[in-house]
């Protein structure tokens, strides 16, 4: 009789380490993920003596769905956003033969997210600034607001929009940029 014994104890230690096995692999859920977003090219007209009042001549309407993108990764739903990195690089798309375009007509520049809902009780809040003239680049990280949780925005509708000084560039000068958001779950 030893041996019916010996044979149920080993197919139950066996079923407990199946659903043991079952149970860690339904339960490895992110705590976090990034999404990558790509601003569409944008384009200074340039004009000779003119003001610089915005970056983006457009603002930028955020599309992304984050809880479809936690679904993709098996995460549970968002449970904070913070921008995580950001940055904007000129292009070729308006640079002719010789010309060699940088951020060189930017002085400031502050970076907003907006609902884009009419009648939203949620503000305008800054998201990042360029405080000073960093020189003739072609690549510009602006500072970030840290800490700043823009979950709220996104799930309602929310769109990028800047101010700046600055001169515009004497020829048209294409740029375009990303932004990671980092994405806390539940």
């Amino acid at each position: 009789m030893r041996t019916p014994t010996a044979s149920v104890s080993i197919g139950s230690r066996l079923a407990a380490v199946a659903v043991f096995l079952g149970l860690a692999a339904s339960g490895c859920q992110p705590d976090a993920f990034d999404v990558t977003i790509d601003l569409p090219e944008q384009r200074q007209v340039g004009q000779a003596n003119g003001t610089l009042s915005t970056l983006l001549p457009a603002p930028f309407v955020f599309t992304v769905n984050l809880s479809d993108e936690a679904k993709i990764r098996n995460a549970n739903p968002p449970r904070q956003v913070f921008i995580k990195d950001f940055s904007l690089v000129i292009t070729g798309t308006s640079r002719g033969i010789g010309d060699i375009d940088t951020f060189d007509y930017l002085n400031t520049a502050e970076f907003f997210i907006e609902p884009t809902r009419v009648g939203s009780v949620l503000q305008r809040v800054k998201v990042a600034d360029i405080p000073a003239k960093e020189g003739p680049a072609g690549l510009i990280a602006p500072r970030l607001v840290s800490n700043l949780n823009i979950l709220p925005l996104l799930q309602e509708g929310a769109q990028l929009v800047t101010t700046a000084t600055g001169k515009t560039p004497t020829d048209d000068v294409s740029f375009n940029g990303t932004i990671v958001l980092a994405v806390d779950v539940f």
